[in-house]
């Protein structure tokens, strides 16, 4: 006797039958017709060559073969569907996950202590790591599920087109001065903005950005003194120098919150940057990650807002 050359829905069918011992409530429960359970019960019969089920004065009797048959069929088809069955719902008030983030200082700054308090009410089993993104984007760890997330600006990270990515803000720029520095205003034109020397701020250690990429498609070029890896040294250097900071509008505010700088317009035309988070498609419903991804975006929401 060989699997493949039975019916798989005839096992249902059986399973029906040897719950009901009726064809016609049998056929009840797979909302199939009463002919149609009929006609199944006696393919059965024909492909175990054995009665399987008798009607009797006293309903429909299994034969020894079935009794014995349908320990089996019913463990099968119950472990079939549970495998089929929707992943298990994600619960974080109970959860222990450990979610890990691959990002900028940016999103660390900005994202990352607004969902820790968001943890802290909803998820407070929940732990985060947080990994500083370099220039390579990791699609190994995405792909194998040892990072969730990458969060990063687009200009900074080229995202290949088989990953899922989302924009979730547009961050404008402004620039950062001491507070009294004496020869900058309230805002600064193109033609100042080349003119003074630039702390530039590179968690990658890169020089290509797009202030500079802006800069060259019109001929043009600023001059950088000093380059800083960290938010906090930036600030510290702008501080007690003369010189320009130019980084998104939400670091800038938290810097001069607690720093003696004053931040600045840029002219109207500079760029912006666009923060994406990139996730792998094979995790795509997975409830936890959906779950991470969904907090996330609306974080950045009402920040946009």
């Amino acid at each position: 006797m060989k699997l493949h050359q039975l019916d798989l829905n005839l096992l249902l069918a059986f399973d029906a039958l040897m719950t009901a011992r009726n064809v016609t409530r049998a056929a009840e429960l797979l909302y199939i017709s009463q002919p149609a359970m009929s006609h199944a019960l006696n393919r059965l019969r024909q492909f175990f060559d054995d009665p399987l089920l008798v009607r009797t004065p006293q309903g429909m009797l299994p034969s020894p073969r079935a009794e014995k048959l349908h320990a089996g069929v019913r463990q099968a088809l119950q472990l079939l569907e549970q495998q089929l069955s929707d992943e298990e719902a994600f619960d974080p008030a109970s959860s222990t996950r450990r979610f890990v983030i691959s990002t900028t200082d940016y999103v660390e700054c900005v994202l990352i202590p607004p969902l820790i308090g968001l943890l802290r009410q909803q998820a407070p089993g929940i732990q985060v790591e947080i990994l500083i993104l370099r220039d390579q984007l990791p699609e190994r760890e995405l792909a194998s599920g040892s990072i969730d997330l990458v969060l990063g600006f687009d200009e900074y990270m080229s995202v290949p087109p088989h990953l899922s990515r989302e924009t979730w803000l547009t961050e404008p720029l402004v620039g950062v001065v001491r507070a009294d520095h004496p020869a900058v205003g309230n805002a600064l034109s193109l033609e100042a903005l080349i003119t003074m020397p630039h702390v530039f701020h590179s968690p990658l250690g890169t020089r290509d950005a797009i202030v500079d990429q802006f800069l060259a498609a019109q001929g043009l070029s600023r001059t950088i003194s000093v380059n800083s890896q960290s938010y906090m040294s930036a600030a510290a250097i702008v501080s007690r120098s003369d010189q320009l900071l130019v980084l998104p509008q939400r670091v800038a505010r938290m810097l001069a919150s607690g720093w003696p700088l004053r931040i600045v317009t840029l002219p109207a035309q500079m760029p912006a940057y666009h923060l994406n988070c990139v996730w792998h498609p094979l995790y795509e419903r997975q409830p936890a990650q959906c779950w991470l991804r969904e907090q996330m975006h609306g974080l950045a929401n009402e920040l946009r807002d």
